[in-house]
């Protein structure tokens, strides 16, 4: 009578996540249950209650048969009380055996079921065959499920090890563009031409490799949700000004035709300014890179209704008409054969509508296609201008000039650590340099620097441990200490804070930081 139903037809393996759980009121009709599954070659296991169904159901199942009179009959029980809580790729498949003549019909907890997905109902008697067809069904559509839960986590393991390869890329990127960029600077002081030619390009192309460095761990920090914005009033006309004038590296370093286009009045926004300044940064030096310097780049900043518009135009080579939707999309590029060598790699746009959506903000892409320029509008919401304040202008960090500190460098590269001891010096510091954490407890007492600079990931004593031990000597607790380090993640700048650092900087350190940081009263 079930010989059509054998074991070689239903295939499903014997292994507990294909398991047929059994749930119901008395054990003869738990026994019939098991031997007919059991005869059709489907792995079962019998439950006596619901909490042993919970813990048999987080082993691993294919499906639950459960008689309708298993069910609870208090209102308040749901049907995560019953089966457990299911992750999001998981919609467990239940067969419900209903009462006979449907007895228990009002039941609550059964009209919820009514509504539910991968629930089947079989009114009893039930013929054998239809039962084994719907248990069989449920498995299928389980295996579906395991299938899509395998995918998720292959993606969010290929998405980890992504992750990490770009922060250990960054790491071993850092060291030789600390090298490359302290060189230049101590070169460049103490050149008497302070314009040299040779050493601004290398200048510029350090930046932008750099550049490309930090932008590959925003794109990684923003998939992941780890990117914070500190947002502040800004003005928006100022500050795309300012990019304008001097922050894009590619816009000023070409010849084209620029105008820039904007109200009389301020345009308050809320956001972070960095990354503000980024969007615009990364849109101009774009414009640039697609633009012969016989073209123009137009820059206007405008105000619609309750937002601020920021309009970047050039007459460049244009975006084809099919790649206009893919543009943002990250690693995408225009044509590479539209003879632009500038290249990059694909990872700006993509960080740019990031930055504006986490903002609150959307921009858009315009071209009449190839070689017929381009438009990348940005809006973004308007906050009110901000009240008059009666505080008085903070002072220009550039004026202040840094007096002379002792300033302590450890960092197990003999390269990194001499040039950047060479930087500091060319601030007027007093530096020293030593290989390691072992070498600075022992100097540091002698030394009396009041800046340390210490690399995290040190052999032996690695920089966590160096300035535990720093901050237990006499006189360690009132020292500035700075992590300066190739790991640069959020979670690095949390470890280093947790570790007793004071600052946590990336390499290759910015002059601007360390003007900064030589200027102000904090280290003095």
């Amino acid at each position: 009578m079930m010989a059509e139903s054998s074991a070689a037809d239903v295939g499903p393996s014997a292994e507990d996540s294909l398991r047929v759980l059994v749930l119901t009121p008395t054990g003869r009709d738990a026994a019939l249950a098991e031997g007919l599954l059991n005869h059709s070659g489907l792995s079962c296991y019998v439950c006596s209650n619901q909490e042993e169904l919970r813990q048999e159901i987080a082993k691993g199942a294919g499906c639950v048969l459960m008689a309708e009179e298993a069910l609870p009959s208090d209102r308040a029980v749901t049907w995560d009380d019953l089966i457990g809580l299911e992750p999001a790729w998981s919609q467990l498949p239940v067969v419900l055996l209903l009462a006979r003549g449907h007895a228990q019909k009002d039941l609550a907890l059964l009209r919820k079921l009514e509504k539910r997905p991968s629930i089947g109902f079989i009114e009893r008697p039930a013929q054998k065959r239809s039962l084994i067809s719907a248990l069989k069904n449920a498995i299928d559509a389980r295996r579906l499920q395991y299938g899509i839960r395998d995918a998720l986590e292959a993606l969010q393991t290929a998405n980890r090890r992504k992750d990490e390869f770009l922060a250990v890329l960054a790491h071993e990127l850092r060291n030789p563009l600390a090298v490359i960029s302290a060189a230049v600077h101590i070169k460049k002081r103490r050149s008497a031409d302070r314009d040299d030619d040779m050493l601004s390009a290398i200048e510029r192309q350090t930046q932008q490799l750099t550049r490309i460095v930090d932008d590959l761990l925003e794109v990684s920090r923003i998939s992941r949700g780890k990117l914070e914005l500190h947002k502040e009033r800004v003005d928006l006309v100022a500050l795309v000004r300012e990019v304008f004038e001097k922050g894009a590296d590619k816009l000023q370093a070409g010849k084209h035709r620029k105008q820039f286009y904007a109200p009389s009045t301020e345009l308050f926004i809320e956001g972070d300014p960095i990354r503000l300044g980024q969007v615009f940064s990364n849109l101009l030096n774009n414009a640039a890179k697609y633009t012969a310097d016989v073209g123009a780049i137009d820059v206007t900043v405008t105000q619609d209704g309750r937002f601020a518009v920021v309009i970047v135009k050039d007459t460049g080579v244009g975006i084809p008409p099919e790649m206009i939707t893919r543009i943002f999309d990250i690693f995408t590029q225009v044509d590479r054969n539209l003879g632009r060598a500038q290249g990059g790699i694909g990872v700006g746009l993509s960080l740019t509508r990031s930055l504006v959506t986490l903002h609150g903000g959307a921009i858009e892409a315009r071209s009449g296609g190839a070689d017929k320029g381009s438009e990348f509008i940005v809006r973004l919401p308007l906050s009110e201008a901000p009240e008059a304040s009666n505080v008085e202008p903070a002072q220009d960090t550039n004026e202040r000039h840094a007096s002379q500190t002792k300033v302590l460098v450890v960092d197990d590269d003999h390269l990194v650590g001499k040039l950047t001891g060479e930087l500091i010096a060319s601030f007027g510091m007093e530096v020293q340099v030593v290989p390691g954490g072992a070498e600075a407890l022992e100097v540091i007492p002698k030394f009396q620097p009041r800046i340390v600079f210490v690399d995290l990931g040190m052999p032996g004593m690695d920089g966590y441990e160096t300035v535990r031990r720093i901050r237990q000597l006499p006189g360690g607790d009132s020292l500035f200490i700075a992590a300066l380090s190739g790991w640069g993640q959020a979670e690095d700048f949390e470890r280093s804070a947790e570790a007793g650092f004071d600052r946590h900087f990336v390499k290759p350190i910015k002059i601007s930081e360390l003007e900064n940081l030589f200027a102000s009263e904090l280290p003095t």
